[in-house]
This record gives C-alpha cells, structure tokens and sequence, in this order.
C-alpha cells in the first residue's frame, strides 16, 4: 500500500469509529439547537437595524459564533484520538504495525475534520435561507467558511497534541481547551496592550484574529500562513510526543 492508502486507512477507520458512537450525534444535535437558536434571534433583530446588510447584522455575528463554539467542540471531538490508544494500549500495536507516526496522525487529523465538517454542513442552511431574501453576498459567505474550516483545522491540531500527552480524555479535553484560551487571551490583550508592537505581536498569534480577518472578507496570504504554519507544528509535536515512546 502507498502511504496515501494507507493514511485513507486509518481516516476511514476513525471515521467509521466516530459515527458508531453517539457522541458525535449528540454534539453535532447541541451545535444545530445553539447556532439556530442564535441566527433566528439574529433575523429577528436585523429588522430593528436599517442600516445594516443581512451580512453584517446576520451572517457575520452568526459565522463568529460558530467560530466560538468549535472553541469547545474540538477538544470534545479530539480528546479520543491518542488518549483512548494509550489507555487501552492499542497506540503500542499502531506504531509495531506497517504505519508511520506520520501516516497514524495524518489520518486521525484528516478523520476529526471530517467530523467537524459534518456538524459544520447543518450551518448551511442560514445561507440559503438567507437566499430566498435576496441576499446574494457570496463572497463573504465563502470567505467565512474558509476561515471556520481553517480554525477547526487549527483547534483539533492543538486538541491532538493535548490527546497525545496523556491516556485520561478528560484531562486531553481540559488541556487542549487551556490552550485554545491562551490563544483567545493573546487577541483580548493585543487589545489592551499599549505597545504597539507587542499588540502586533499578540494579535499574529492568536487564532481569533485571523479568523476576524477572514469574516470582513478579506483573505490574506499572511493569515493562510499562519494557520498552514500553527497547524503543521502542533502536528509535528504529535509526532515528536509519539515517537519518545520509543526511546
């Protein structure tokens, strides 16, 4: 098998374990109730405001919610993926087989956001909703969904590496949520900073802030580097994190 088959491999398998278990269900039940809550309460207050488009008075607020949701979602959704291996010692049969470190975490990456695109697929239904009003801003319906589904990406990153240093998914939960925080922190004080630079500095670093980037509908090649760039190293200290089980 080539090593694209055999990372299919392994997505297809955590695919398949995921939807046999009801807490995807449950999850993705909690997200619809939340989102569609909130954006019927958006429509219902965009009519008081004149001056607003049903992109800055709807879809905008509603997009950052969802941002701000997956915030705890992911580690939900993560907090399986190497602790229950370890716990049940199935991590130790996964590197004795014909797999690489890179090809296992590949696949658990690809197969968490497959999930989460699958709850993300029920928020489609504001936009065409949206539609039948008239409202025909694609551009920035597309450019939001670029930056949820690099966000996503972003968080299970990070929730991996939580899994991948403990075998007790509640702590892999807590951990990865305390580091999506310090991100959440990093743009709440590049607000508040005084420096300039140093609120430069935090504001790069912080997810939120390119996600914002994205939701005006600007999409810049520095904040698709950086999520390329935060994605890549919490795989990586994966990768470094299951590989010191064998030294």
């Amino acid at each position: 098998m080539s090593a694209i088959s055999k990372t299919l491999a392994v997505c297809q398998k955590e695919l398949k374990d995921a939807f046999v278990t009801p807490l995807v269900y449950v999850l993705t039940g909690v997200f619809c109730i939340i989102i569609g809550w909130l954006f019927f309460n958006y429509i219902l207050l965009s009519k008081n405001l004149h001056t607003a488009s049903l992109s800055q008075s709807v879809l905008i607020p509603v997009f950052g919610n969802i941002n701000f949701i997956f915030l705890f979602l992911a580690p939900l959704l993560t907090m399986k993926s190497f602790a229950e291996e370890k716990r049940v010692g199935t991590i130790d049969l996964l590197q004795m087989s014909q797999l690489t470190a890179g090809q296992i975490i590949a696949g658990k990456f690809f197969a968490n956001v497959g999930v989460a695109l699958f709850m993300l697929l029920f928020s489609l239904v504001f936009p065409l909703v949206l539609a039948f009003s008239g409202h025909n801003d694609w551009g920035i319906i597309i450019s939001n969904y670029a930056g949820i589904i690099l966000s996503i990406m972003a968080y299970i990153a990070v929730g991996m590496f939580a899994s991948s240093l403990t075998d007790n998914q509640m702590i892999a939960a807590l951990v990865s949520f305390a580091l999506l925080m310090v991100s959440l922190l990093l743009a709440l004080s590049s607000n508040a900073s005084t420096n300039y630079m140093v609120g430069q500095i935090f504001s790069y670093f912080s997810i939120p802030f390119h996600f914002n980037r994205f939701s005006s509908g600007a999409i810049t090649s520095y904040s698709i580097v950086f999520f390329i760039t935060f994605i890549t190293f919490f795989l990586n200290l994966v990768r470094v994190v299951i590989k010191a089980r064998n030294w």
